[in-house]
């Protein structure tokens, strides 16, 4: 789908940089100094496992954070979900194309991806709107400056009957859980998300980044 298109162009522009940092000394050197240690030591060990299934030491390049290849992925996310897209018998996401959008695919499926769903539509909203009758309150632990932003959960229904509305020939079916995000405020450009947006957000929890990569895909889809 065209989100994982635009995820491999919002992480290294199609492939044009993916980073230079040895990967093996910035997460040695994270997981060493002590504030992040608990997400960056099974990095670090994860990078090892890599190289112990026969990865070349001059692949295990990237961020200065451990990320690697087209998507920018962890050691412990190639473990996990990396795929052989072209069917030459190997998951090579710094080379192969094929390999990387397989992976980002194989990504967005395990985290819960909907085929065929928007992850999002834009929207107007009435000045009337009651915020605080649809403020969220059940914050997640994780992210929780991103999900605060976000309203609770309705269906498309309930906010058709609230007075927002889908912009353009966007639409989604009345049964559809969506919530409500303004990121500039009251009066700017709003969109109802979907579960796809949490998706995003999985592969990288902020708004921005989500919106961005939202945008793309619609871009890419036109």
């Amino acid at each position: 789908e065209s989100v994982m298109v635009a995820i491999f162009g919002h992480e290294t522009n199609y492939g044009s940089y993916v980073g230079d940092f040895d990967l093996l000394r910035s997460l040695g050197t994270l997981a060493y100094e002590g504030r992040r240690r608990s997400l960056f030591e099974p990095e670090f060990l994860a990078a090892l496992k890599m190289l112990d299934g026969g990865l070349p030491r001059s692949r295990l390049v990237g961020s200065w954070a451990g990320a690697t290849g087209y998507p920018q992925f962890l050691p412990s996310v190639y473990l996990r979900v990396a795929r052989d897209g072209d069917g030459d018998g190997r998951a090579d996401i710094w080379t192969s194309q094929a390999d990387a959008l397989a992976s980002i695919a194989n990504y967005f499926v395990d985290a819960g991806w909907r085929k065929g769903q928007p992850w999002g539509v834009a929207v107007s909203v009435p000045a009337t709107l009651n915020r605080a009758a649809i403020a969220n309150r059940t914050t997640p632990a994780r992210c929780p400056r991103v999900f605060e932003r976000h309203s609770r959960w309705l269906t498309m229904g309930e906010w058709r009957s609230r007075g927002v509305r889908p912009l353009g020939s966007a639409t989604l079916p009345d049964t559809v859980l969506a919530t409500l995000l303004e990121p500039d405020g009251p009066g700017k450009t709003a969109y109802l998300l979907t579960s796809n947006y949490q998706v995003i957000l999985d592969y990288n929890c902020s708004n921005f980044y989500a919106l961005s990569v939202g945008l793309l895909a619609d871009a890419v889809d036109d």
